[in-house]
């Protein structure tokens, strides 16, 4: 277990999944946290999101622990809801040291030249222009301490590999590589370290449901292109969370502009 005792921690799209398991390994590592979510779910896709009773749950879940955690509703494309929050964080802890972007969503189009401008914007919006809000969001405030501290921008392995008819995605997730490698210049000489963690197939509700199952069925290549050489189906979302905790620690002081992968091989293949 990795040391964060006397740090905060701000983790968006935290309501369940991915989001959930950072929150929940980083307060119990002794991080106060901060977790964001949208108030309600996001229309016009083809699965249900997070709604507030699930941050509520990813709220319960750290205080039985016995983590100091605070929750606040923010849509990424909303860099003021951003601001607010990180000023909570900032009011209620003391300051800000680790930011954790994993807000995004998924999309199944026809075919990516298919896609319609919606689908494209909205892709866009919460997974490029929702990251470069929270960082832009929370750096001042990590700047302000003079302590360092330590970005986490959670992609994909489709930025590396794309997969057949989801472009917006994968043209979203490999923009954050150079969104990452920009700040982790720009942010280096005040030590604070931004990386990239790019997962592979996780049991979230967002690759576990109707419209994704019936998406990896019907798209040729799909099946392949998502199996993973080590002998499991999916990947844990505390996989993915420990990786994370690695990131964000004194482990990894020195890591910066890296790109992580924690995928069960399928970059392999």
């Amino acid at each position: 277990m990795h040391d964060f005792t006397g740090r905060t921690a701000l983790i968006t799209g935290a309501a369940r999944g991915i989001g959930r398991s950072i929150a929940v390994t980083l307060a119990k590592g002794g991080a106060a946290v901060i977790v964001t979510d949208l108030a309600e779910r996001m229309a016009d896709l083809d699965y249900d999101t997070a709604d507030t009773s699930a941050l509520d749950e990813t709220v319960a879940l750290i205080e039985a622990e016995g983590g100091k955690v605070i929750a606040a509703h923010a849509d990424v494309r909303d860099v003021e809801s951003l601001r607010a929050a990180v000023a909570a964080a900032v009011e209620t802890f003391g300051g800000l040291d680790i930011v954790v972007a994993n807000a995004g969503i998924a999309g199944w189009p026809k075919s990516t030249w298919e896609a319609s401008e919606a689908e494209w914007d909205r892709m866009i919006g919460v997974v490029l222009t929702g990251t470069w809000n929270t960082c832009r969001a929370a750096i001042p405030a990590m700047l302000e301490t003079g302590r360092g501290g330590s970005i986490v921008i959670v992609s994909s392995t489709a930025a590396f590999r794309p997969v057949a008819t989801t472009g917006h995605y994968s043209a979203a997730k490999i923009g954050l590589v150079g969104l990452m490698k920009s700040l982790a210049l720009e942010l280096a000489p005040s030590s604070v370290r931004v990386n990239t963690l790019h997962p592979g197939g996780t049991s979230t509700e967002m690759t576990q449901n109707p419209a994704a199952e019936h998406w990896q069925a019907t798209t040729p290549g799909v099946g392949e292109t998502l199996a993973l050489p080590l002998p499991i189906h999916r990947m844990e979302p505390e996989d993915v969370a420990n990786a994370v905790a690695f990131l964000a620690s004194d482990e990894a002081r020195y890591v910066t502009g890296t790109s992580m992968v924690v995928d069960g091989g399928a970059l392999l293949r």
